[in-house]
C-alpha cells in the first residue's frame, strides 16, 4: 500500500471531527502530534507519516461514537481499521503506549491480538511522544506523565495497575527513542517544527 500524506491530513481530520470537542484530550493530542512531528525526522520518510498519523489517531477511542468497549487503543484501532483500512496503522493505535498490559487486566487481550504488535522505531516514538506529553498538550518528563496518571486514577484504577505494570516497558521505549534522538544529533528536549514529514 502507497503511504503519502493523504494518510496524515485524513488522520488530522478525523482525529478533529471526533476529538475536538472534547477539550483537553484534543489539546494532548495536539501537543502528541507536534512533538511527533519533530521527533519523526530520526525516522524513514515512510516511517516519518506513520508516526505523525498514530499521533493523530492514537486516542480516537475517546471520541463518545466510538466507545464499545470502553477500552480506547482497542476501540480506536477498530475505528481506525473501518476508516483507513490500514492494519499497520490501526495496529500502532492499538499497542500505543504499551496497551497490551490494561487490556489483559480488562480481559481484552483476545480482542486486542487481532491486531499485528509491531515492535519498531515507530511504536516506541509513539509511545515516547505520548508518554512526554501532558493531558492539556506541553511537553513534560517522562516521570512528571506517569506521576500524573497515577494521581488522577488513583492507585486502585485498573489503569494505574496497568501503568504500574507497564512501566518498565515504557521506560524502555522511551530510552530507546531517546538514544536516536542523540544518535541524529537531536536533543530529546526537541523543538517543535512545523508538521512538513
Amino acid at each position: 500500500m502507497k503511504v503519502d500524506m493523504y494518510l496524515v491530513e485524513a488522520a488530522a481530520k478525523h482525529a478533529e471531527s471526533l476529538l475536538a470537542p472534547l477539550g483537553d484530550r484534543w489539546r494532548h493530542v495536539q501537543g502528541v502530534v507536534e512533538k511527533a512531528c519533530s521527533v519523526s525526522r530520526i525516522l524513514e520518510e515512510k516511517d516519518r507519516l506513520y508516526l505523525v498519523a498514530a499521533a493523530y489517531l492514537h486516542d480516537i477511542g475517546y471520541a463518545p461514537s466510538l466507545k464499545k468497549t470502553g477500552f480506547h487503543p482497542l476501540d480506536g484501532a477498530n475505528d481506525v481499521l473501518q476508516a483507513f483500512g490500514n492494519k499497520r496503522l490501526a495496529s500502532l493505535v492499538a499497542y500505543h503506549s504499551e496497551a497490551q498490559f490494561e487490556a489483559e487486566l480488562r480481559g481484552y487481550d483476545q480482542a486486542l491480538h487481532e491486531f499485528p504488535h509491531e515492535r519498531s522505531a515507530v511504536r516506541d516514538a509513539l509511545t515516547y511522544c505520548d508518554m512526554t506529553t501532558s493531558p492539556t498538550g506541553s511537553n513534560i518528563s517522562f516521570e512528571e506523565r506517569i506521576a500524573d496518571i497515577l494521581h488522577r486514577y488513583g492507585n486502585e484504577d485498573i489503569v494505574a495497575q496497568a501503568l504500574c505494570q507497564a512501566t518498565p516497558s515504557l521506560a524502555l521505549d522511551v530510552e530507546r527513542t531517546q538514544r536516536m534522538l542523540r544518535q541524529h544529533r537531536l536533543s530529546h528536549e526537541v523543538k517543535p517544527l512545523p508538521c512538513d514529514v
